[in-house]
């Protein structure tokens, strides 16, 4: 391999949600206190600040964690559907992507997955946590769900991709790249009325070049739209189990309350680095890279020759 996995550094010091104050930036409790201070005044600063160091410091640990639990997790978990973690038996999806329609300007639903086929990472997913084995939030703004790579589904994962990557060159050739998607990142949302589940979720982009949204379980559920931000207002999109969402990640979108029920769906951001080292799509800028010991990081590549960080090297999951 002559290059390395990288993240941008932005993601140290950018895009922190906070829910009060939505998704900021912080440089030191200096500038934080002098750009916030309005927001702020409603708040315990010295909470938010603690906060936000504690999410930075999660950031800086998230690749090695997420690796740490994978080994843990291969050597303890005993899957209930094993089919679902072996390549020779993953259960097949279509050839061709059909049915496609674009619900919203730039936003595509289609069939993609069987109700049986949802069904089964549904208990694979409950099966998992009543393990009580350690694994991560799914990322800053998710209190629930589950990372994939750390349970050992990658396999699986890049199968979708695999299968959704022709339609998405399709309709967003400019974020795939001729390379394709060498990356991503899939992990499940879930909402619930408790309250300690994750009931909305604030209006945001995602960290890919193209998202994929697909509904694996409902029960009971009012409300929880899926909305996305278009040229005339937000509008909603509904939501059927096995029929995925295709978009770009660049485009804004979130979940409105939910009023009763529960609902989960399988989220994977897919990356091109070969569109993302020109511009990360966090921060708008040429990417200032930094290596990761561990996985694929954010997507970024760093080849052979480059000299914007220290060389660690990289180990796959």
């Amino acid at each position: 391999m002559n290059f390395s996995w990288a993240v941008c550094r932005c993601f140290f010091y950018k895009n922190i949600f906070i829910p009060e104050l939505g998704h900021v930036e912080f440089h030191g409790r200096q500038q934080f206190v002098k750009t916030y201070l309005e927001g702020l005044r409603k708040l315990d600063a010295e909470n938010v600040i603690a906060d936000i160091e504690a999410e930075i410091n999660r950031r800086r640990n998230i690749n090695g964690i997420t690796y740490q639990n994978y080994l843990v997790i291969k050597e303890k978990y005993k899957p209930l559907n094993s089919q679902l973690f072996n390549k020779e038996t993953l259960f097949s999806l279509p050839p061709t992507i059909q049915g496609v329609t674009e619900c919203i300007d730039g936003v595509f639903n289609f069939p993609l997955m069987s109700l049986d086929q949802c069904g089964l990472l549904v208990e694979e997913i409950k099966h998992f946590k009543q393990a009580n084995l350690p694994h991560q939030r799914p990322n800053s703004m998710n209190k629930n769900g589950i990372l994939f790579t750390e349970i050992g589904l990658d396999d699986l994962i890049r199968s979708i991709v695999d299968a959704v990557q022709p339609l998405s060159q399709e309709k967003f050739p400019a974020l795939v790249g001729s390379t394709g998607f060498d990356s991503f990142k899939a992990f499940t949302v879930e909402y619930a009325t408790e309250a300690s589940a994750d009931q909305d979720l604030a209006t945001h982009f995602d960290n890919a070049e193209v998202t994929l949204n697909i509904p694996l379980f409902t029960e009971d559920q009012e409300g929880n739209e899926l909305i996305f931000q278009t040229k005339r207002g937000f509008r909603p999109q509904e939501m059927e189990i096995g029929r995925a969402i295709l978009h770009a990640g660049s485009q804004q979108h979130g979940v409105l309350p939910i009023t009763s029920g529960s609902r989960c769906n399988l989220i994977i951001w897919m990356r091109s680095s070969e569109i993302r080292n020109r511009e990360c799509p966090m921060c708008k800028q040429s990417p200032d890279l930094e290596e990761v010991e561990f996985g694929k990081g954010d997507g970024f590549k760093i080849w052979k020759g480059e000299t914007k960080c220290a060389r660690v090297g990289t180990k796959s999951m």
